[in-house]
């Protein structure tokens, strides 16, 4: 689904003494079909923005059309129940969304909400559960028995019930080690790929936004600070270091690298494993 963000201004507490403007004149054009990440610092506005993608948060000004959906400032009120059934919000920690006594229950809960039938819902919920990466044996089982990890699946698989177009992704890895992040992240970008979405990733790793994603929007103090893809983005060091900000350490080391051995790598021709390879057959042909 394409997502087109127009003159975006968002203030909370609006006409108050405590207005706060959170979004300043944020444009963005995301294609179907793009995995886009927000990066910027706590308190830059991307999730405030997000938040607009489905309806949780009405334009100050401007206007957010997902689709054939269009939100703007001082328009009429909507349904925007069909909207948030195609665009799925994974909030950070979404374990803490859990409720039902059985996992089949928790993952059934939002398709019966619009209208599926007891029926089809459970063969949704024993669908998502295996898309997740977990076993069927689980859907029986309390959610509150379960692992961390396994209840983060839980909570995903419960967004995946309701087969959305467009999948936000609020730091969804928040609180995981090294190696559940790579987990998940991964889990997100075979949903991505094998289910044909737009993904919207707010993240503060860098790392992931340039394994990840086709462009990037770094946000800074409410404005949209730069966009591109990654290659645009991490080629622009000094300003990236200007909003406390920096390229991600695996760029980093293949620059550093290029300017050692004379060669001209790139992240976005190779993935890292690819890149490790060539680097170990340069130094190996250099041994010899």
């Amino acid at each position: 689904m394409e997502i087109s963000i127009k003159q975006l201004q968002h203030l909370y507490m609006q006409g108050t003494p405590f207005e706060r403007r959170a979004l300043h004149n944020v444009t963005l054009h995301i294609a179907d079909g793009t995995f886009f990440a927000l990066i910027g610092h706590t308190g830059s506005g991307k999730s405030t923005l997000i938040q607009h993608l489905n309806g949780l948060l009405k334009p100050s000004s401007g206007s957010v059309q997902l689709g054939e959906t269009l939100i703007k400032a001082g328009g009429k009120k909507q349904n925007l129940k069909p909207l948030r059934r195609k665009a799925g919000i994974v909030f950070q920690y979404p374990e803490h969304q859990l409720f039902e006594e059985t996992v089949e229950k928790d993952i059934m809960f939002g398709p019966m909400n619009f209208g599926v039938s007891e029926s089809e819902a459970k063969n949704i919920a024993s669908n998502v559960i295996e898309m997740v990466g977990l076993p069927q044996t689980v859907l029986s089982k309390s959610p509150f028995d379960l692992s961390g990890g396994q209840m983060r699946r839980v909570a995903i698989a419960g967004v995946l019930a309701m087969n959305p177009e467009v999948l936000i992704l609020d730091e969804p890895t928040a609180g995981l080690d090294p190696a559940g992040r790579v987990e998940i992240m991964d889990l997100f970008y075979r949903l991505h790929q094998t289910n044909h979405l737009t993904t919207v990733l707010v993240t503060h790793s860098m790392e992931d936004a340039s394994k990840y994603a086709d462009e990037i929007a770094v946000m800074h103090k409410g404005e949209l600070y730069l966009h591109g893809n990654p290659s645009q983005i991490f080629s622009q060091r000094e300003a990236l270091q200007k909003v406390g900000l920096d390229i991600p350490e695996t760029v980093q080391f293949l620059l550093k690298w290029n300017e050692l051995s004379g060669q001209n790598l790139s992240l976005h021709e190779f993935t890292i494993e690819e890149l490790a390879k060539r680097i170990s057959e340069t130094l190996k042909k250099r041994g010899n």
